[in-house]
């Protein structure tokens, strides 16, 4: 099966929407669409109709297009069965399931944290993660629901994927989320690195995602809190602890 092509698009202030299409294809799949204008203009530009919608989670900049698209286009929603928040899904997954998109098979991983019921989509054939708001580029989504058990249970979920995994995230975030890395981090070389490139991609007024899960485990500290550097800086030999003490200073940076 050729990999589908995945186009990323604004939405909102800083949310991306994305829209996952097979080469000559006229169907397509969209994910957490928010902004129907965006959804509407991706979808005329790649002469494409969205037959499938997939919901990673609740908040309003994740589905606020879901209703009308489904209205004009009559697209399977599909969401996660645990959460009653979001427009109700003509097909309700659950945790570890797979299914099939047009040749392409998904893998529900639920990632509890940001929200309760947050879940992520992973293309087995391809190694493409539809991150939501659990994983961002050099970050991670704000606790609103979940416990820091709990989410950095779902984050060392996803770092157990292959490393080659592309990671499409709810958000342009990476700027700010380096800052807060270097000020805790500072000496990291890789997240040197990774920042110079990212700044490079702002003035060019390029997306910084998707990125690659392996750049993620090098430079990302909320992927690294069960290394001896961050269990020594927060004083702890629980990398809970020190995922908690890392979540709040980030929220207070």
């Amino acid at each position: 099966m050729q990999r589908p092509n995945v186009y990323l698009f604004p939405q909102l202030e800083d949310n991306y929407g994305y829209l996952i299409k097979n080469p000559h294809a006229n169907e397509g799949v969209l994910v957490d669409p928010s902004d129907l204008e965006m959804c509407l203009e991706i979808l005329k530009l790649n002469d494409c109709l969205p037959s499938h919608i997939l919901i990673t989670h609740h908040h309003d900049d994740h589905i606020a297009a879901v209703q009308d698209l489904k209205k004009q286009f009559n697209s399977k929603v599909i969401g996660f069965e645990g959460d009653k928040k979001i427009p109700t899904p003509d097909k309700s997954i659950k945790d570890k399931e797979v299914f099939e998109i047009h040749g392409n098979r998904y893998r529900v991983i639920h990632t509890p944290g940001h929200t309760v019921q947050h879940i992520t989509y992973f293309i087995e054939n391809h190694n493409i993660l539809f991150a939501g708001d659990t994983l961002f580029s050099i970050g991670c989504g704000r606790m609103f629901e979940g416990t820091p058990e709990q989410f950095w249970n779902s984050l060392s979920k996803l770092k157990q994927l292959p490393e080659s995994t592309k990671i499409y995230a709810g958000h342009e975030y990476t700027l700010s989320n380096i800052q807060f890395a270097l000020s805790i981090d500072p000496d990291n070389t890789d997240l040197q690195k990774y920042s110079t490139w990212a700044s490079h991609q702002e003035k060019e007024h390029r997306p910084t995602l998707p990125t690659q899960l392996a750049d993620q485990i090098k430079c990302n500290p909320f992927l690294r809190c069960d290394e001896d550097y961050f269990l020594k800086l927060y004083q702890t030999q629980d990398p809970v602890v020190a995922f908690s003490k890392m979540r709040a200073a980030k929220d207070n940076f």
